[in-house]
């Protein structure tokens, strides 16, 4: 019986652990601490022994246990503590954090890039993980994705915290020699069935959302190309391969340029976008934390108060 007196964890075993997660692999962790694998094995399991829980599934994959995912972030957070004791005793030898964040593709591609150039000035070394990626909310809960921007309004882990950052605006557009030759007499639903449609991915709603709030219809089958990157799925309408929903951002020079037109100009479609972060973050998370708020809050519609106008 391990009683709570007699648990030291051991630095060591907590490094090779936490390697074991972030490679999901005993072989791969082994190789980067440059010990054998047997020897991370051992390590893992001494780990195990002295806390008395399971950490590590390891069939039909080596994933953490509820546990492992509570032990792996207190990692995390021990290391982000060293780092920023680091550069305050040691200035001349500013250590530099690992930091991996999510980020929806839109956002990458609009506004958050400017970000990145802030954010590498508080010695971090970025890893912008693309929230289509399916591992991304799996990342975010064992800790080594630590923050996330996500239309999910919920934190999805506990002690996370979904803080609300604006609204992603879209529009609906499409080359004018596109617009001439399906909805020459305005944007309507028998055009939008004939017409292609360009998508991100197979997992893109933003149409399909767009219909259900444009005609008030859900439209299960239209034709679609999917191009899974902003910058291709944008050549593709320029290029009149069909229409589609871009990032206002993206849009607005091209139709003050006549190369685009909006086909519901009147009709954005407005997506609330949440920026998930732990709920008690050491540095530099706290910092980098408010400086992604701070420029989502600038670059993205910031809807009114609720009951603001109510009469």
């Amino acid at each position: 019986m391990v009683s709570e007196e007699d648990v030291m964890l051991n630095m060591l075993e907590l490094e090779t652990f936490a390697a074991v997660v972030e490679h999901r692999s005993f072989a791969q962790a082994a190789s980067a601490l440059s010990i054998s694998s047997a020897a991370a094995t051992r390590r893992v399991k001494r780990l195990e022994q002295s806390m008395g829980a399971l950490l590590l599934l390891r069939e039909p994959a080596v994933l953490p246990t509820k546990a492992g995912e509570e032990v792996f972030r207190h990692f995390m957070t021990v290391r982000l503590h060293e780092d920023e004791l680091l550069r305050r005793v040691m200035p001349g030898r500013a250590a530099t954090t690992a930091l991996a964040l999510a980020v929806n593709a839109d956002s990458l591609a609009t506004w958050f890039e400017p970000v990145t150039r802030e954010l590498a000035q508080h010695h971090v070394a970025l890893e912008i993980v693309v929230d289509d990626q399916d591992h991304t909310l799996e990342a975010l809960a064992r800790g080594d994705v630590k923050g996330f921007l996500s239309t999910q309004p919920e934190p999805v882990v506990d002690r996370f915290v979904a803080a609300p950052v604006g609204q992603m605006r879209y529009q609906c557009v499409a080359t004018p020699g596109f617009e001439r030759e399906y909805f020459a007499g305005g944007l309507t639903l028998p055009g939008a069935l004939e017409a292609t449609a360009i998508l991100f991915d197979r997992k893109d709603a933003l149409h399909d959302a767009f219909f259900a709030s444009y005609f008030g219809v859900t439209v299960g089958r239209y034709p679609r190309h999917y191009f899974p990157s902003p910058v291709a799925l944008l050549n593709a309408i320029l290029d009149e391969l069909g229409y589609g929903l871009v990032p206002a951002m993206q849009a607005e020079p091209l139709i003050g340029s006549g190369r685009l037109v909006a086909l519901a100009p009147a009709h954005d479609l407005l997506i609330d976008l949440y920026w998930h972060h732990w709920e008690e973050e050491p540095e530099p998370l706290a910092t980098i934390s408010a400086l992604v708020m701070a420029a989502a809050r600038r670059s993205l519609v910031q809807p009114a108060p609720k009951g603001e106008g109510a009469s």
